[in-house]
């Protein structure tokens, strides 16, 4: 059960906290994964690969690519500095907020695999509740929907327009500087990254305070799909919002097992689930907010290819 006050030290403080204990390191990666290799391991088959569809490119079919190779943009959490040198700390901060959860992950998985409910500790369920968030958040089809290149650069230059008239017009090189494409991609990049990093404390106590429970495909015919925006919510129409007791928040983190944060109460649930019928209309879910899915089995991947972005 969580605190009134426990999720907002991990919000505010935990990032910052990884980030210090990586940068040590000196790495600068410049690839960064928005759903996790430690996840996409956990839904290829038995070559290491995972079979994809991306509704974008949809000539080339269903392809196969290991996790490495996909569910990642280039400096996609990259922060611009004044002097124009790349920031990667939100990059490395989820990666070491990664490195805590995947044994976490790893022991809820084996557990249901086994048919046994594996009960994270207290501390491991706020960071899974955190984790949950961060994977709803951070990822391209969810946050890139809400501003564009175009509208900052329209918004961005309003501002500036009632900045002369309030202080005198700029002068050639600030002018130039705000005529350059490259600059309002940057303000664009550090204001997503800004607000990816920020958190909602009230957002992570409610996904906390609903109760956990493992659901695991008995029959193994049956497998979830993982998708571009692998943290789904199953609602009624007008009832999105996290207290509403039937909510229900997906969020499958293996090819037989899913995370799903219901009702209220802070318990830890297991359920079975053999009904193929509702899985495939779970994996449809996955699919319809998603510009791409991917899953161990190329069939499976091929027959939600017509699901996928259904809903964007």
């Amino acid at each position: 059960m969580s605190t009134r006050h426990g999720p907002l030290p991990m919000v505010a403080g935990f990032l910052l906290a990884c980030y210090l204990a990586l940068m040590v390191k000196n790495k600068q990666p410049a690839d960064h994964h928005f759903v996790p290799q430690l996840l996409l391991r956990n839904f290829v088959d038995h070559a290491g690969d995972l079979h994809v569809y991306d509704r974008r490119t949809p000539q080339r079919g269903v392809f196969y690519n290991p996790p490495q190779k996909v569910f990642f943009e280039s400096q996609l959490y990259t922060a611009y500095e004044r002097d124009l040198s790349k920031n990667v700390d939100l990059e490395l901060a989820f990666a070491s907020l990664e490195g805590v959860l995947a044994p976490v992950v790893e022991r809820i998985v084996e557990g249901a695999r086994q048919g046994e409910i594996v009960a994270p500790h207290p501390g491991e369920r706020q960071l899974l509740a955190l984790y949950t968030y961060y994977q709803w958040k951070r990822v391209p089809d969810n946050f890139k929907q809400y501003a564009s290149l175009a509208t900052i650069r329209v918004d961005g230059e309003e501002a500036l327009r009632r900045f002369e008239a309030e202080f005198g017009t700029l002068d050639d090189q600030e002018r130039e500087h705000f005529q350059r494409d490259e600059t309002w991609r940057r303000m664009l990049q550090n204001v997503r990254r800004d607000v990816i990093a920020r958190g909602n404390p009230a957002i992570v106590e409610a996904i906390n305070n609903k109760n956990l429970c493992i659901v695991r495909a008995s029959n193994p015919k049956h497998a979830f799909v993982i998708s571009s925006y692998p943290v789904y919510k199953l609602h009624h129409p007008g009832r999105a919002n996290l207290d509403d007791p039937e909510l229900e928040m997906w969020f499958p983190i293996a090819s037989e097992v899913s995370l799903v944060w219901v009702g209220h109460g802070g318990d830890t649930l297991f359920k079975p689930l053999s009904d193929g019928v509702e899985i495939r209309r779970l994996n449809k879910c996955a699919a319809a907010k998603a510009n791409m899915i991917a899953s161990r089995s190329p069939e499976l991947t091929a027959s939600l290819a017509s699901s996928v972005g259904s809903q964007m």
